[in-house]
């Protein structure tokens, strides 16, 4: 006996953006070939899940939200012209699964949930999932979810706190990746970061600073990431949006401010919305993000790989790029976190930093010890594929499911 799972997912339009346009004519195909071709560029968490699901024995599906050329082409081809949440919606009813397991909290949140509820007798069980920053109004909303699941322990002790039932789920690296990517045994860029700079305490003030000292430190750092800025009238709405929000919330009327598709965004942010300073080191030096098998590949081909966490990870190591650079081979240094041993072995299987200085020193060693990196590397390279890949991480979230809906395997 087994169970129909559905998993909700929203890509980041700046990945769809970079998506479709390097693949314009994707778009005039059928739902099933624009999926499966989405799904091969393996961009997050891609259809990792579905594919190990199903190997249990699970009726799993994927809806990419959105992918709105994709999105439209299901509906196309069942005849009905619905958009966004409503398609979504549509797609469920059509499913009918026990499951629905919810990537992104802001736009599906609680309230929806209930509604999906109301709409779709079947489900049984919803998870949600929370790995980013989020406000007193996401707080308040979890328990709509029968479990948020999450990447990190801090957010365990913080939902734990606020009886909201969760269960830990980390990333984890999916090695079918491999075999996509061209790797050679000589890899020809020293030190690579990719990823996002947003100025704010929750997210990368901590790492920008690392990053500008790097560069001070003449060390050679390929920088792939996306300096975004908003218009002033943009910024300005944004800003009044946030306000508009915040005293909505405050006079009682949270339940409008998260139904409503503006205030929705800005409601989930603790500090107001502001354009980022970028330094000039930075600005000189950065190149446009990558995503899905065009950052393997670069990631692959980098002898050290940077990580730093965002602001919301607290003391505790959680995110995606632990397990996508060692999954690859690329030797990770990372800022230290006080659970990182129970991941990887320290300075074995990678390298840590706790200050900007430490951290110039350690990648400067590193790369004047091409032996010494090249076995790190390969020892978390290892680790990732034995201990944090889609296969462990799919049996841990089928038994809690079937525990929770008392199905025996």
């Amino acid at each position: 006996m087994s169970y129909k799972f559905v998993k909700i997912t929203t890509f980041y339009r700046e990945y769809l953006n970079y998506y479709y346009s390097r693949n314009k004519n994707i778009v005039n195909s059928s739902y099933k070939e624009q999926y499966d071709h989405l799904m091969s560029d393996c961009f997050a968490w891609s259809d990792f899940f579905k594919k190990e699901l199903t190997k249990l024995g699970v009726d799993a599906d994927e809806i990419i939200y959105s992918a709105e050329p994709m999105q439209q082409a299901w509906a196309r081809e069942h005849g009905i012209n619905l958009f966004g949440k409503e398609l979504v919606l549509y797609q469920i009813q059509q499913l009918q699964p026990e499951v629905v397991f919810i990537q992104d909290t802001d736009v599906f949140n609680g309230l929806w949930v209930d509604y999906m509820r109301s709409k779709v007798p079947s489900v049984k069980l919803v998870f949600g999932w929370c790995c980013n920053p989020f406000s007193q109004d996401n707080l308040k909303l979890y328990p709509k979810y029968d479990f948020m699941a999450t990447c990190s322990p801090g957010f365990i002790e913080e939902f734990n706190r606020n009886n909201i039932r969760s269960i830990q789920l980390n990333h984890a690296f999916d090695p079918s990746i491999l075999k996509k990517i061209e790797q050679t045994e000589i890899q020809k860029i020293d030190f690579t970061f990719i990823g996002s700079l947003i100025a704010s305490k929750d997210y990368h003030n901590f790492r920008t600073s690392i990053i500008e000292n790097l560069i001070k430190s003449n060390i050679n750092i390929e920088l792939y990431s996306n300096f975004a800025f908003d218009p002033l009238f943009k910024l300005l709405a944004k800003k009044s949006s946030y306000v508009l929000a915040k005293f909505l919330s405050g006079i009682g009327l949270r339940k409008f401010v998260m139904t409503n598709p503006i205030l929705e965004k800005v409601a989930v942010l603790n500090e107001i919305p502001r354009n980022p300073k970028y330094s000039d080191l930075l600005k000189e030096i950065v190149k446009p993000p990558i995503y899905g098998l065009d950052m393997f590949k670069v990631l692959a081909n980098s002898k050290i790989s940077l990580n730093i966490h965002g602001g919301v990870a607290g003391d505790y190591a959680a995110n995606m790029r632990l397990y996508e650079a060692t999954g690859v081979g690329s030797c990770l240094i990372t800022d230290w976190k006080k659970n990182l041993n129970e991941l990887f072995e320290i300075d074995k299987e990678v390298v840590v930093f706790k200050t900007s200085g430490e951290c110039v020193e350690k990648v400067k060693w590193l790369l004047d010890h091409p032996t010494e990196r090249v076995q790190i590397a390969k020892a978390g390279q290892m680790r990732t594929l034995k201990y944090h890949n889609f296969e462990i991480r799919a049996h841990q979230l089928d038994e809690v499911i079937r525990k929770e809906l008392k199905i025996k395997k």
